[in-house]
């Protein structure tokens, strides 16, 4: 019994699916360290960057419960000192530098903000001290970045102030490396190993896996071939011990066919030398001699028709059987070959048989004279279109479409221990006479004919059906 492979389980998807969230979460932290590097080294309080800051604060100051709440929410968010709220009279009502509350716009180019609903910015000094919290954070005559813009979903306006030279300091400062800047990107090369050590021990395990299966494959051919080795041996020993039985089998025939020939031959030349050693002496009497010489050539035909039969299958078995195959109407037949015809004329004139008129006539007459032979006393030979037995053996294939050519007899029927070699050579019924060889030439002769030979038998009879190749006139239209 051929062993089994081991079976084993693939390595499981969520290795996979660990790994790639491993690597989403590490390129997540690259995206979020480039877009902090980049949103920390910006300019400053300039172009669309700025308009975003303002716009941005305009929006927490909106969305503030209490407008002193969201004007302090929007001074930490751009991490300034002073962010104040203009009505459209130009007016500062709230501001985080108390200084400036009540302050009237005096620069034109805020002023024409505030009228026009736009964005304006510019830089100047300021007259006064700007008190934040009630410090002086910047002196009068400081240079501030002002910037006045539209709040967003209500009529004021957001005033922002920047220091410019703390603007000048940061956009300096803007192109270093952050400190968050690194830690992220850290965060990201551990994420990025993790991923890539789970990565690799699933592919370890996925290969290892490949290699268990290869190695069962493996095993499996070796299996299988060792299992067809056995099978051949099986089959060469069975060859074997056929052939040894075959040869068996063949000494056996051989030696049975020896006692049979010197049976056979014996027994009528015995009598054929009496015969005329009783002639020579010439004390017969003239009815007697005419016994005797009667005897003597039924004898000497007996021998003849042995040897004539041993010389046939001889002659056959070398040369094989020529001759010269035509296609013959089966209503002809029964005028050459003195054979009844059981089917319609109409049938019978539209079909055709392929075959050697002797050849055919020498195999009816053999399978005639065989049941004779052997206690028959009716003998029936016709001919029909359909096959009028399933024979309990049959030797050839069977031709389509065939005429069936039927021998059939009232004897004792063949043996059953005998029949299946019933058509080989030198075989014969132990308590029958004869050489063994009728049949086997009659198997011969239907071989090269194209045909094929069944038996059927019982105690009441026998059958003997030949299928030789036919066609109709119909066929032959269709055909052509």
């Amino acid at each position: 019994m051929a062993p089994r492979a081991a079976k084993t389980r693939p390595p499981s998807a969520w290795w996979l699916v660990v790994s790639t969230l491993i690597w989403v979460l590490a390129a997540a932290c690259l995206i979020a360290a480039v877009a902090y590097q980049d949103s920390a080294s910006r300019p400053i309080g300039e172009g669309e960057v700025f308009l975003e800051d303002v716009e941005g604060s305009s929006r927490i100051v909106a969305s503030a419960p209490e407008l002193e709440e969201g004007v302090r929410r929007a001074r930490n968010h751009l991490e300034i000192e002073a962010v104040s709220v203009v009505s459209r009279e130009g007016i500062i009502v709230f501001s985080t530098s108390g200084s400036f509350v009540g302050q009237p716009l005096r620069n034109p180019m805020l002023e024409f903000a505030v009228e026009s609903d736009r964005l304006a910015a510019v830089a100047g000094s300021i007259e006064r001290g700007l008190l934040v919290d009630g410090v002086v954070e910047w002196p009068r005559d400081s240079i501030l970045y002002q910037v006045v813009s539209p709040m967003t979903g209500g009529d004021d306006f957001i005033m922002l102030h920047y220091d410019v030279s703390e603007l000048l300091g940061r956009r300096a400062q803007s192109g270093a490396i952050q400190a968050l800047t690194i830690q992220l990107l850290g965060l990201g090369g551990v994420f990025a190993v993790l991923g890539a050590m789970v990565f690799v021990g699933h592919s370890r395990v996925a290969r290892r896996h490949r290699e268990m299966l290869t190695e069962s494959e493996m095993l499996r051919v070796h299996s299988e071939e060792l299992e067809e080795a056995n099978v051949k041996l099986a089959e060469a020993r069975r060859r074997a011990e056929r052939a040894l039985t075959l040869a068996e089998e063949k000494m056996r025939i051989r030696s049975e066919f020896v006692l049979m020939i010197n049976h056979e031959l014996r027994t009528p030349l015995t009598s054929v030398v009496t015969g005329a050693e009783l002639l020579r002496d010439g004390n017969l009497g003239e009815e007697d001699q005419q016994e005797v010489i009667a005897s003597m050539v039924a004898y000497g035909n007996r021998l003849n028709e042995i040897i004539d039969q041993i010389l046939a299958v001889a002659r056959i078995e070398n040369q094989g059987i020529t001759y010269e195959p035509e296609s013959i109407p089966l209503s002809s037949l029964s005028t050459a070959t003195s054979v009844q015809l059981t089917d319609e004329k109409e049938i019978a004139d539209r079909t055709s048989v392929l075959l050697d008129v002797r050849t055919l006539s020498l195999t009816l007459g053999s399978l005639s004279d065989n049941a004779r032979t052997h206690g028959a006393v009716n003998v029936e030979v016709r001919a029909t279109t359909e096959p009028e037995i399933e024979p309990m053996l049959e030797h050839g294939e069977r031709p389509q479409p065939a005429v069936y050519f039927i021998v059939a007899d009232d004897g004792p029927g063949i043996d059953p221990d005998f029949l299946p070699r019933a058509f080989e050579k030198f075989e014969k019924n132990s308590s029958s006479s004869g050489t063994g060889l009728g049949l086997y030439m009659v198997r011969l002769m239907v071989d090269a004919l194209g045909g094929s030979i069944g038996v059927s038998t019982s105690q009441e009879g026998t059958i003997f059906q030949i299928a030789l190749p036919a066609h109709t006139r119909d066929r032959v239209m269709e055909t052509v």
